[in-house]
């Protein structure tokens, strides 16, 4: 009702007002798709990174680890999972068949290693969820100070390997930050 009204005020203004009305609007939009253009080209050269460090399907294993972060997430996962295995069944192709392979069955200081080990490349704080004196809680800062380190490590080796880039790219008269002029959709496609 209140967009009803909100509508109707409008069309009652005087064209003067409208068109000042206009002209705010249309600025705000104009800055919004801007800001929208700026960050499609980044979310592309994201993208772009992530299939050239982990291939074809880094950014499937991406969405499907940030997927797995939920209870409903997973269980669309394992869901997936099932129904791909069964129709590797129907085509013939020999699957594995295990129970669970969700199922852990490491030791806890293991997995409480991986847990670390995982927050810490994610780049969370340091928040043991174990008791600190226990193997398990000391296996899980030892992860996440290997998980912090790889990931430091990773960045800035990958700070190196860019910088090496635009230098080559500049030292062969190169635009390193010149757009593909190919117009490759499949390659945005996967980037979004």
């Amino acid at each position: 009702m209140a967009k009803a009204k909100a509508a109707a005020s409008n069309v009652d203004l005087a064209e003067k007002d409208r068109k000042v009305l206009f002209f705010i609007n249309r600025k705000d939009w104009l800055e919004a798709m801007t800001a929208k253009k700026a960050a499609d080209a980044k979310v592309k050269l994201v993208g772009k990174a992530i299939k050239a460090d982990l291939g074809k399907y880094g950014l499937d294993q991406i969405k499907a680890y940030e997927q797995a972060q939920t209870a409903e997430g997973l269980a669309e996962l394992k869901a997936k999972r099932d129904a791909d295995l069964q129709a590797m069944r129907f085509a013939g192709v020999p699957v594995n068949t295990q129970l669970d392979i969700f199922l852990d069955r490491a030791p806890l200081t293991e997995r409480a290693y991986t847990e670390g080990e995982e927050a810490g490349l994610r780049g969370d704080t340091l928040s043991n969820p174990y008791n600190e004196a226990s193997p398990e809680g000391q296996e899980f800062a030892r992860g996440w100070h290997d998980g912090q380190g790889a990931l430091f490590a990773g960045i800035k080796q990958k700070q190196e390997t860019a910088a090496a880039e635009i230098i080559k790219a500049a030292d062969n008269g190169d635009d390193p930050f010149a757009d593909d002029e190919d117009g490759d959709e499949e390659e945005q496609e996967e980037a979004a």
